[in-house]
């Protein structure tokens, strides 16, 4: 009867296997990329004497690590489309069969046995071992595997899938391996022994209907735990040799301040600010400021961080405004954080930026004829606004709108589809684009007393200062202005040049900062200004003016 049940079930795995033999090659495509990449790894470990086990645990705790950082905003439910019904049904089976290995094994020894080459009372000890090492794999092995990498099985790692609390926190572990043991290792081995292959199929096809019932494909477990299953976000995971610091300052010179930070608290930051302040340690900084994009919440988090780390702290800020109809940033130091004004000013932003998206939303709509899944957007972003990098990577990532001939012609075009997504954003929703929104900010003058208002210093931001010219830019400073940035990655020698003289002229602040975001944004590192050292000192002057 067992050997009837396990001839029956690769029966039914063949004929699946054929129906479905499009998507096989696409596994077998991918599994030949990661070997590929195991060999790689496999020759780093050589090179670096490291074994197996520790680099696929340092991987796993690294690609945790930046999870927890603040990856978990990037990572997005499965939904119900075709690629994620894929990525779950290929993780589920490559789960079942590595579970069934102890049976695979049992069924070659069964054939050993019918062929001769094992003794037949061996028989009964083969099954009784084969439970047992069934039990292992499928209830042990893969439970606790999954609460040691966070939230992946076998196949969920190797699917970019991870198990997460509904809020995309990572999971309790105790929550994982309850999960993993009590709604697939258990349910397989009690099933299998007293019915067989049929239990173990109708199990996996009411956790199936599950699956299909919810929107984001949760199985009963799941639902039971509170889990969600999530694409990964894409991290690029290094592995490298110990570069000496001499070797590090000659590509970048990183100065001991940096007064323009970016956390998690802003739209595009992606590190929170305990890691931030862990940065700059490890950077030896020893003055920084948190100045997010029109939100001062970050100050109260890092004053408390700042004697921790010991390193000075400077409660910032960067406000969106306007002069002249001409966009402008300005930063906001030594604010009350508290003060009811920056609160009302994220209010402001915040409506402002929703009323943007839904025009955004409707201009895209009557150009490029797709409807755009506003609810599945704005449930993902953290602030409810739909940006066009949001819309850009919809549009991208599905199947249908990839192939309309406005969208193909990017793809077929550019060198890459990061370089076609970048090139398609500036296109259509950019100044001149079929789809750009224009944006009311407040008046400078008005932001400039706001900042005052709170016991702050007004420093104009380097942000698109290229791109005003030197008289406009005294009127700018004229309006109230305590200082500018004149050391920053984003302009040229020219605008610091003419940006220190007036500065000079009219004895204000001089600050620099390296408008750090993070992975969002990877070309700039923290610390590195492009502030020369003989410059310093006059940034030192602002760091001693507190009010």
């Amino acid at each position: 009867m067992v050997m009837y049940d396990v001839f029956r079930c690769i029966s039914i795995c063949t004929k699946t296997f054929k129906k479905t033999r499009l998507r096989a090659m696409a596994l077998f495509f991918m599994l030949k990329n990661c070997y590929n990449n195991e060999r790689k790894a496999y020759n780093f470990m050589k090179q670096q004497k490291y074994n197996f086990k520790d680099l696929t645990l340092a991987y796993f705790q690294k690609k945790s690590k930046l999870y927890r950082a603040g990856g978990y905003k990037y990572a997005t439910p499965l939904k119900r489309i075709l690629r994620d019904y894929q990525n779950h049904f290929f993780a589920f089976l490559m789960d079942v069969n590595i579970c069934l290995l102890p049976v695979y094994i049992w069924v070659l020894e069964f054939l050993l046995i019918m062929c001769g080459l094992i003794p037949p009372h061996f028989f009964d000890l083969l099954f009784y071992l084969m439970f047992a090492m069934l039990f292992v794999s499928s209830v042990l092995l893969l439970a606790f595997f999954t609460a040691r990498t966070n939230g992946q099985s076998f196949g969920y790692a190797i699917m970019d899938l991870k198990l997460v609390r509904r809020n995309k926190k990572e999971a309790m572990p105790i929550h994982l391996i309850l999960r993993q043991a009590l709604g697939f290792g258990l349910p397989l081995m009690i099933l299998g022994f007293f019915f067989q292959v049929p239990g173990v199929i109708l199990w996996w096809v009411i956790n199936g209907i599950v699956v299909l019932i919810t929107p984001n494909q949760q199985t009963l477990f799941d639902l039971i735990f509170g889990l969600v299953p999530v694409n990964e976000p894409e991290q690029e995971i290094r592995f490298e040799t110990k570069v000496e610091p001499a070797l590090v300052k000659e590509e970048l010179v990183v100065t001991p301040i940096d007064l323009h930070i970016r956390s998690n608290y802003s739209d595009d930051g992606y590190y929170d600010v305990e890691e931030l302040f862990k940065q700059a340690k490890e950077n030896h900084l020893e003055v920084i400021s948190i100045t997010d994009h029109n939100c001062a919440r970050a100050n109260a988090a890092a004053v408390r961080f700042s004697s921790l780390y010991n390193i000075q702290y400077i409660p910032g800020v960067e406000v969106d405004a306007q002069y002249k109809r001409m966009r402008v940033r300005i930063l906001g130091y030594y604010i009350d954080w508290t003060n009811e004004v920056f609160e009302v000013l994220e209010q402001n932003s915040l409506k402002r930026e929703k009323d943007l998206s839904m025009e955004r939303v409707e201009k895209f709509e009557n150009y490029s004829g797709i409807r755009i899944d506003v609810d599945s957007l704005i449930s993902n972003s953290r602030f409810q606004t739909i940006t066009p990098t949001e819309i850009t990577k919809m549009v991208f990532h599905n199947e249908r709108t990839r192939l309309l001939p406005f969208v193909k012609k990017y793809i077929d075009s550019c060198e890459s589809e990061s370089v076609a997504m970048s090139r398609f954003e500036t296109d259509v929703f950019g100044k001149n684009g079929p789809c750009y929104v224009k944006a009311n900010y407040p008046d400078a003058k008005a932001v400039i007393d706001a900042i005052h208002s709170a016991g702050g210093i007004a420093i104009l931001s380097s942000w698109h200062l290229d791109y005003i010219s030197d008289d406009v830019l005294g009127e700018i400073v004229d309006l109230g202005m305590d200082g500018v940035e004149c050391f920053s990655n984003d302009i040229h020698e020219q605008t610091v040049a003419a940006a220190l003289k007036i500065v000079q002229k009219r004895k204000l602040f001089v600050s620099c900062g390296s408008n750090y975001h993070g992975p969002t944004k990877p070309k700039y590192h923290m610390g590195v200004s492009n502030c020369p050292e003989k410059a310093l000192p006059l940034v030192k002057i602002l760091t001693k003016a507190a009010k």
